[in-house]
């Protein structure tokens, strides 16, 4: 049953026939296309997503398998041949090191560059953009090779030798040099480079190696659009941090604690980051170089062996330069400016700049030369080689130019200065210079030359002294020329020379180092070989003349016309003597002929004038020189009205009396010729009056004059208190004979008279009693009353009273010429105790007017009176007065 009502249901079913459906067949140039697209895709995905994927994770592997805990891990990858991109991004490698508990990472966070491949149908090689971002890198060179990143790389083989490399080298340039001459560029003919853009940024550089280690940080590394096709100038931006540095700069010294010590005291480190800015402009990259921009340097402080320490704030660089073409290299810069420099010494010793400048430097390499167009520094001061201070406050100079300088240097310098100059020693005092100025500077190793030399202002004062040993207002040469065996130069001409010496009451001057004293046995033997050494000198003298350094100077001459010029004036104190002498005195006239130390026997031409005091003139002139060890030559010294009493007590030393009064005068011819002395000395003093002062010079001198020095005195005055003497010279330079004899028969001479005419007067009785009575009476009857000058208390300058009565005095000795008036001052005791130490200057004020008002007289015969008036030395008395006398 079950069949049949199966049968059933099956015929009750209708049976439809099937449509079949037929496709189109596709052709096949539409196969071809797709089957191509297929198997690109394919071998893209396999080339550039699954080969790289797999390329990576191999390195990552190999990486790992170089050492025990050494791991790469590259985060992410980008490589599109139709973009032009290849990237890598977070790199990290990390791997043990020795001596360190972490390890170490190396890596980046970004790399890439992106390249349009489109443009080498074009025949261009663009490359849109190169990164490079948070790079790490450390690498370490060692004996063992070179390490980065954890992986050492063996050392090189064996360098070839040194005539091989030098083979290779010449070889090189040689081919290089052909090359240069075919193309100018690195690139094919007709290609040309396009870079959009550069940026490195945040990459820190790590490098260590024997005697070196360093940290450098990348903050930014950026150019802007550069095409060797045009000439459009490619900015480039830098900016670069040196975070660590050390640099040992001993050489190999062995092993050991004492080694190591010796390294770490030679070793040069950076104290603190330093950061160099660079803002630049490159053209013609492939071709001739081109670079010019601006570079800066912030603060730097560095260790420096020697040195504790070195630092600047810093350092700015305008206008770099630097180009190659042709073969011709050249750079430049138009100003570089370092700020507050300061190296601090050994011993506590220290120098600081506040700034150092250069402008418009220019070097090039082809001709061997360097330009500077200006040189500056402004604020030196430190303490230095022994000088507790020393300070400069400005260095300038102008178009400096060095040529041949690998070879033969030769330096030009238009101009130099330097201004305020001030150097301190503990024992030497302080030197000043107020500028120093030299034009015209060329210079070599065998020969320097300076058209001119102008100093201002230079001063020396002993240590612990106020006032300046010497002065000198303004000096200037003219053509200098010096070599290793000569100087030579034009004249020296210089005003304001101040010198203010004192002799101690040792003998020692002031401010001057103590000279050793020769030994009794050292001075013995110099006198017994005096005559033999001055014979045999002259011989010597022309032998080594050879070898001598020669100087040459065309003259010295003192300038005194011009407006504003300084006197030239010394003052001397003297407290080896009593009472102290204080003297002050002027050169008026200073000039020299030539001087040539190779033949100084000729002489050199002198002319000298010096005045102590207003009316005071001492002359010198002649032509002196030297020949062997002594003077060769003549000269006349002529000394005018010098008044004596200032130095009494050079006289109380020489001959035991001091003067009260009285005026010097010397007319003197004085000549050496070959060691022999001659010529005559006139000595004439004016209306003198002398009180003994040292009886032991007094008879130690009589003894020598065989009489007493009183009556020497008194035989040789005339009626005016005049003494005259004629001295003459000979002998021996180093035992001369002034002639003592000649004027020990002066002096007899004149007693011999003296004493003729007295016995003359007394033979012829009574007519003897009667000349003698009226010589008395005609010398009293003749002789000139003068009326004192009076003074209120501490008056010094004269009154209209006494100058009419001096009017009436200097109209009787203009008509009387053999008169000589004598002014001496008196103060009075209520004065002296006002004045204090200072009543015999200010005293001596009084008799100084009364001088100098009669001074400006003349008499009969046309001659100032000056030369008749002698001024007293002052003394105490009841009342301020200037007593006159004649």
């Amino acid at each position: 049953m079950n069949d049949t009502s199966e049968a059933k249901k099956k015929r009750s079913k209708k049976s439809y026939p099937r449509k079949v459906r037929h496709r189109e067949k596709m052709s096949l140039w539409l196969k071809l296309p797709m089957i191509t697209f297929v198997v690109l895709a394919s071998i893209y995905l396999l080339v550039f997503v699954t080969a790289p994927f797999f390329a990576l994770r191999y390195v990552e592997d190999w990486y790992a398998e170089q050492g025990e805990g050494q791991s790469l891990l590259i985060g992410g990858w980008t490589l599109s041949p139709f973009t032009g991109e290849i990237e890598l991004r977070d790199v990290v490698a990390s791997y043990p090191t020795s001596g360190d508990t972490s390890d170490a990472e190396v890596g980046a966070e970004f790399i890439g560059i992106n390249v349009n491949l489109s443009a080498l149908f074009e025949r261009t090689i663009h490359v849109q953009s190169v990164g490079i971002s948070g790079l790490q890198f450390r690498g370490v060179q060692s004996e063992q090779g070179l390490s980065i990143a954890g992986i050492t790389l063996p050392e090189a083989a064996a360098e070839p030798e040194a005539a091989e490399l030098d083979a290779e080298a010449e070889a090189s340039e040689a081919s290089h040099t052909s090359e240069t001459a075919e193309s100018s560029s690195v690139l094919p003919k007709g290609w040309s480079l396009r870079v959009d853009d550069i940026s490195l940024t945040d990459d820190l550089i790590s490098w260590k190696q024997s005697g070196l280690s360093l940290t450098v940080r990348l903050d930014e590394l950026s150019t802007g659009l550069f095409n060797s096709a045009t000439e459009t100038a490619t900015p480039i931006s830098l900016d670069v941090t040196l975070e660590e540095l050390m640099v040992d700069l001993a050489s190999d010294s062995g092993s050991g604690a004492q080694a190591e010590t010796d390294s770490e005291n030679s070793r040069l480190v950076l104290r603190s980051p330093v950061t160099l800015t660079l803002q630049a402009e490159a053209s013609s990259l492939l071709t001739d170089v081109k670079v010019a921009g601006d570079i800066s340097l912030s603060a730097l402080a560095l260790e420096v062996p020697g040195i504790e320490g070195v630092e600047f704030s810093a350092l700015d660089i305008k206008g770099v330069s630097f180009s190659l073409a042709d073969g011709n290299m050249l750079a430049g810069l138009d100003s570089l400016t370092l700020k507050n420099v300061l190296a601090l010494l050994p011993e506590d010793e220290k120098a600081q700049l506040d700034q150092f400048n250069l402008s418009n430097v220019r070097w090039r390499a082809n001709e061997d030369d360097v330009a500077i167009k200006g040189v500056g520094l402004e604020g030196f001061s430190g303490n230095l080689a022994g000088f507790p201070s020393i300070s400069l406050a400005e260095f300038k100079s102008a178009d400096l130019r060095v040529t041949n300088i690998s070879s033969a240097p030769n330096a030009e310098i238009s101009d130099a200065s330097l201004s305020t100059l001030r150097a301190q020693h503990p024992e030497a005092g302080v030197l000043q210079l107020g500028d120093l100025a030299l034009s015209g500077i060329q210079a070599n190793a065998d020969e320097q030359k300076v058209s001119s030399l102008a100093l201002n202002a230079l001063s020396v004062t002993p240590a612990e002294e106020e006032l300046p040993l010497v002065s000198l207002a303004h000096y200037v040469i003219t053509d200098i020329e010096a070599s290793p065996t000569s100087f030579t130069s034009g004249i020296h001409q210089f005003y304001g020379l101040v010198s203010n010496v004192t002799r101690l009451a040792d003998g020692n001057i002031k401010g001057v180092p103590a000279s050793e004293v020769a030994s009794s046995d050292d001075a013995n033997s110099d006198e017994a070989s005096a005559k033999e050494s001055r014979t045999a000198s002259a011989g010597d003298s022309a032998s080594e003349s050879g070898n001598d350094f020669v100087v040459k100077i065309a003259g010295i001459q003192l300038l005194t016309e011009g407006d504003g010029i300084p006197e030239t004036r010394f003052n001397w104190t003297d407290q080896a003597v009593t009472p102290t002498v204080n003297t002050q005195g002027k050169i008026l006239e200073l000039t020299t002929g030539k001087i040539d130390s190779s033949n100084l026997e000729q002489g050199v031409d002198l002319n000298l004038v010096i005045a102590l005091d207003t009316y005071n003139r001492i002359r010198a002139t002649g032509k002196m020189g030297l020949k062997g060890e002594y003077p060769e030559g003549s000269i006349d010294v002529d000394v005018q009205q010098l008044n004596l009493v200032d130095f009494n007590p050079y006289l109380v030393q020489a001959m035991g009396y001091r003067l009260k009064k009285g005026m010097l005068g010397v007319d003197s011819t004085i000549s050496i010729t070959e060691g022999q002395l001659g010529g005559n000395v006139l000595i004439k003093l004016q209306n003198s009056k002398f009180e003994p002062a040292d009886e032991e010079t007094i008879n130690r001198l009589s003894k020598q004059i065989s009489m007493p020095v009183e009556t020497a005195l008194s035989v040789l005055k005339d009626d005016n208190n005049n003494i005259r003497i004629d001295v003459p010279l000979s002998g021996d330079i180093t035992q001369p004979d002034v002639g003592i004899n000649d004027v020990v028969n002066q002096i007899s001479r004149k007693a011999l008279r003296t004493a003729t005419l007295y016995y003359l007067k007394q033979s012829l009785v009574p007519y003897g009693q009667l000349i003698s009575i009226a010589s008395f009476a005609g010398d009293q009857l003749f002789a000139i009353r003068l009326n004192d000058l009076k003074y209120d208390d501490q008056q010094i300058e004269l009154t209209d009273e006494h100058k009419a009565y001096l009017d009436t005095v200097a109209d009787m000795m203009a008509k009387k010429v053999e008169l000589e008036l004598q002014a001496c001052p008196v103060a009075s005791e209520a004065e002296a105790q006002a004045w204090g130490d200072m009543w015999y200057s200010e005293a001596a004020k009084r008799g100084a007017a009364v001088k100098a008002y009669l001074a400006e007289r003349k008499d009969k015969n046309d001659n100032t009176l000056s030369g008749r008036i002698t001024v007293c030395a002052p003394k105490k008395g009841d009342e301020a007065k200037v007593i006159l006398g004649v």
